[in-house]
């Protein structure tokens, strides 16, 4: 029966409940500690437009150079730290990586950090912006952006409304940006977010001036102007315009100011800068509404504090099919500005999720809570007796519980990783255990429970074979042999090659076939105990006939019997052309059924 957890298939569970385990599935989020020197976050350009030249030099080789003796000089009075976009895929809106948090980034850490970066995809700039903010230290929110671009966003992302909300939640923030390209032209739409947010904005047209222009803003930031007060309409208890509501002051659980993410605000169809500047007071575009997510392990909690991840697709599908991602976020609580309109919100832990359809509407905050139902799956192996198997020696692939019309199931993990807590949805799963390179399978079903870790150990009986042909028994292994080990159906189980080949068979009865110096030679011998055994080839023997190899290779159908001729009985024998059954496996010293049909027999 499917789910049932015993040691009929070779498979132990136990299971535990998550706290019990010692496995925590919900922790209490780190707070990002206060910086010694004022934060500024380097958010560097490595789109693929990067790969062009600035006076016979590529932009993204260039900024790297600048920047190297500059983050020396400034590290002893700020914070740096560095986020990098279009570096990793070649199209992708959400390619964000934080290399460095603030102070992390040094004159020791930089070359690490910068050397292996290459230009290659999309300028998610709003994402990278949003993520940046994210990383306020201490409970200020002061924190200084230095965006080094060559162009605007490419996900069609008003940088404006952006930067409008994001200076709405984090009063201490300011986005300075250096503009970088051999022409300033196409440098404005970059504009908006330094001046939203009361920042520089410089158009940099060589490496001269990219290196002043980055020296000027990291000045500007060291400085570390005062906080502006809090709005008035916050200050009574109201949440300002486009602010984001991370939930009551005090709340337990509640992220902390650079715990909470937003949604890049994508720009309306056909808008331009200086539509989007000034609009007119009779067609003001929509406001941005707050929507926080959060996530329960199962519907009696607990609510779950880091792992996870969150992505936001819109619902309508794109013309390229499917869903196009707006933004990841991989705070516990995160909290994303959207437009009105529907979204499909994606929750991952581990490989367990959840996607919601989800309406935000005009004016109305919004907190989602996604119960994922999460267990866990702890796989191990050891032998019959209850050794454990080596390292590196089994392998495990976890398949859905539902087959196909052909039989086939769905890989959920492949090559999943022993003795560690692989998340997953409630459910039923198929396990397969592979011991060594050939056919040492052992398959299982497993029931996973919401909140608790199962603990599967597979009892593995293959033996580990070695192969060798000599001229005479007992002689040196003869070299450059072909090896192809056969079912006694005929089927190939492994082909190898060399003087030794060594492989893990599963119990039953088997054919080998050696090829060498153009002739084969052939044995038998089944696998019936765990034990290592050798099998040998002997020269000496003769090679087999090519009727007979072919009769090995592809063996005829079982003959009725003669009962079953005259149509008394349908029953067959059940024996191969060889006498091989599952009933009665061969005896590697019996006499041939048929020595003629195989290969001659041996003198010994």
């Amino acid at each position: 029966m499917r789910g049932k957890r015993g040691t009929g298939l070779g498979l132990v569970i136990l299971c535990a409940t998550l706290g019990s385990s010692g496995i925590a599935l919900a922790e209490d989020a780190p707070k990002p500690a206060e910086a010694a020197f004022p934060a500024a976050m380097i958010v560097l350009d490595a789109s693929s437009s990067m790969n062009n030249k600035v006076r016979k030099a590529v932009k993204l080789t260039t900024a790297r150079t600048e920047l190297g003796p500059i983050v020396k000089s400034f590290q002893e009075k700020l914070a740096l730290g560095l986020l990098v976009f279009g570096h990793r895929k070649a199209s992708s809106c959400a390619d964000t990586e934080i290399l460095a948090k603030p102070g992390e980034l040094t004159a020791d850490t930089q070359d690490k950090l910068l050397s292996d970066l290459k230009a290659q995809g999309e300028a998610p700039v709003g994402a990278s912006l949003i993520e940046a903010a994210n990383t306020a230290p201490g409970s200020t929110g002061r924190l200084d952006i230095v965006l080094v671009a060559d162009g605007g966003d490419s996900c069609d992302v008003d940088l404006c409304s952006t930067a409008e909300v994001l200076k709405d939640k984090q009063p201490g923030l300011r986005i300075h940006v250096v503009g970088f390209n051999e022409k300033a032209t196409g440098l404005e739409t970059l504009s908006c977010a330094a001046a939203a947010t009361g920042g520089e904005f410089i158009t940099a047209t060589n490496s001269a001036e990219l290196k002043h222009g980055i020296v000027k803003v990291l000045t500007v930031a060291a400085e570390a102007p005062a906080l502006p007060p809090a709005p008035a309409s916050a200050a009574n208890g109201e949440m300002a315009t486009g602010a984001i509501a991370a939930g009551p002051a005090g709340a337990a659980g509640a992220p902390s100011p650079g715990a909470a993410a937003e949604t890049a605000i994508t720009k309306a169809p056909g808008q331009t800068l200086a539509q989007r500047a000034a609009p007119p007071k009779s067609a003001m575009p929509s406001k941005p509404v707050p929507v926080t997510f959060k996530a329960l392990a199962t519907e009696a909690g607990p609510k779950l504090q880091t792992g996870l991840t969150w992505r936001v697709y819109t619902s309508a599908a794109s013309a390229e099919g499917g869903q196009k991602l707006i933004s990841t976020h991989r705070e516990a609580m995160p909290t994303a500005a959207l437009m009105p309109g529907e979204y499909f919100v994606n929750a991952a832990y581990g490989l367990s999720n959840l996607t919601k359809k989800i309406t935000v509407e005009s004016g109305r905050s919004l907190e989602e809570t996604f119960v994922l139902n999460t267990g866990g799956l702890k796989l191990g192996a050891v032998f019959a007796t209850g050794e454990a198997l080596p390292d590196g020696a089994v392998r495990f692939d976890i398949l859905s519980d539902e087959e196909d019309q052909f039989g086939n199931r769905r890989t959920i993990l492949a090559n999943a990783k022993p003795a560690t807590v692989i998340r997953l949805n409630a459910g039923a799963y198929h396990i397969e255990s592979l011991y060594g390179d050939a056919n040492g399978i052992v398959r299982a079903d497993v029931t996973i429970e919401p909140g608790k870790v199962t603990e599967g150990t597979v009892k593995h009986s293959g033996a580990k074979t070695t192969f060798k042909l000599v001229q005479s028994l007992g002689g040196e292994a003869l070299a450059d042999t072909k090896w192809k080990i056969l079912t006694s159906a005929g089927d190939v189980v492994k082909e190898s090659a060399g003087a030794l080949p060594t492989h893990i068979l599963a119990a039953g009865s088997y054919a080998v076939v050696a090829d060498h110096n153009g002739l084969s030679y052939t044995r038998k011998f089944s696998i019936d105990s765990p034990d290592a055994k050798q099998i040998e080839v002997v020269v000496e023997d003769g090679p087999t006939s090519p009727e007979a190899l072919q009769a090995l290779l592809e063996p005829p159908e079982p003959p009725p019997s003669a009962a079953g001729l005259y149509g008394e009985s349908g029953e067959t024998t059940g024996l191969g052309f060889d006498g091989f059954s599952a009933a009665k496996p061969a005896d590697p010293n019996a006499p041939l059924i048929n020595p003629g049909a195989l290969f001659r027999p041996s003198a010994r």
